[in-house]
C-alpha cells in the first residue's frame, strides 16, 4: 500500500484515518470494472484509510435469476454479450463473458463464503493484512478474465494458494460454518443498511455512500472531504 504525499490542501489529523466498506459481490462485472478505482484510492491516499471489505450477495440463485426479467429475456447468450461488451468499453478486451456459458456458478454465496472464510483467517491474524480484499479481487479476475468456475471448492482453494492463504485454515472455516456466519452476518448488515447492490461504498457508518458505476472523481473528492473532516475545526455534527 502507498501512502500519497499529495494532501490536495488537507491537514489530517495524522492518528486518524478514514474508514469506510467496500460491499461487492465476487459476480458483479461492474465490481470487477470498478476495481481500478479502489486501486487508485488506496494509491493516492494509502495509510490514511481503513477498507472493510464485505460481500452483499446478490447473485444467490443465478437459476433465478435467468428464469425472470432482463436476464431471462436475454438469456445466457445475451450475457455474455452484454459483459463483453461493458469491459471492452471500460478497459478489459480480455474480459470475453464466456465465464456466463461455460463456467457459471449456481450461487455467488460459494465464492462469497470463501472470501469470509480468508477475513476470519485475517482477523485472527493467521493470514496478512489485506489477503481479504486481494482474494476477493483475485477470484473476481478468474472468474470474468480467465472463464474458471470460482464455486468450485478446489478453484477457490488453488486462488488462495496462489495467496499464501492457508489451505488447511481456510477449508476450516468452510467446513464448521464459521465463514457462512461470516457471510449471513453481511447479509444482515446489508439489509439493516439498505445496501441497494454491488458494488457500494459505505461511509461513515451509512450517513454517506456511493453505488454503482460513478466515476473516480467523485469517489476521490468524497475522501478528500471525508478527511478534510478529519482536521482540526472538523465538524462531527
Amino acid at each position: 500500500m502507498v501512502e500519497s504525499t499529495d494532501t490536495s490542501g488537507t491537514t489530517e489529523a495524522p492518528s486518524k484515518k478514514v474508514s469506510f466498506s467496500y460491499w461487492s459481490d465476487p459476480l458483479c462485472i461492474w465490481a470487477f470494472l470498478a476495481q481500478d478505482k479502489l486501486d487508485r484510492v488506496v494509491t493516492e491516499f494509502g495509510e490514511r484509510l481503513a477498507i472493510e471489505t464485505r460481500i452483499v450477495p446478490v447473485f444467490g440463485s443465478l437459476a433465478l435469476r435467468f428464469s425472470k426479467g432482463p436476464w431471462a429475456k436475454a438469456g445466457v447468450a445475451g450475457r455474455v454479450e452484454e459483459t463483453r461488451r461493458i469491459a471492452a468499453e471500460l478497459g478489459h478486451p480480455e474480459v470475453d463473458g464466456e465465464c456466463w456459458r461455460v463456467s457459471m456458478p449456481a450461487s455467488s454465496w460459494a465464492p462469497g463464503v470463501a472470501v469470509k472464510a480468508a477475513a476470519v483467517l485475517e482477523r485472527a491474524g493467521s493470514a496478512e493484512v489485506g489477503s481479504t480484499a486481494e482474494y476477493l479481487r483475485m477470484l473476481r479476475h478468474a472468474f470474468f478474465a480467465d472463464n474458471r468456475n470460482i464455486a468450485q471448492r478446489r478453484v477457490l482453494l488453488e486462488v488462495a494458494e496462489d495467496l499464501r492463504i492457508a489451505r488447511d485454515g481456510l477449508e476450516a472455516g468452510l467446513d464448521d460454518g464459521s465463514a457462512l456466519a461470516a457471510l449471513w452476518e453481511d447479509h444482515d448488515a446489508r439489509e439493516r443498511l439498505k445496501i441497494q447492490g454491488s458494488p457500494t461504498y459505505l461511509f461513515d457508518g451509512g450517513r454517506a455512500r456511493l453505488y454503482g458505476n460513478f466515476s473516480y472523481g467523485i469517489l476521490r473528492a468524497t475522501i478528500e472531504e471525508l478527511l478534510r473532516g478529519l482536521a482540526p475545526g472538523g465538524s462531527d455534527c
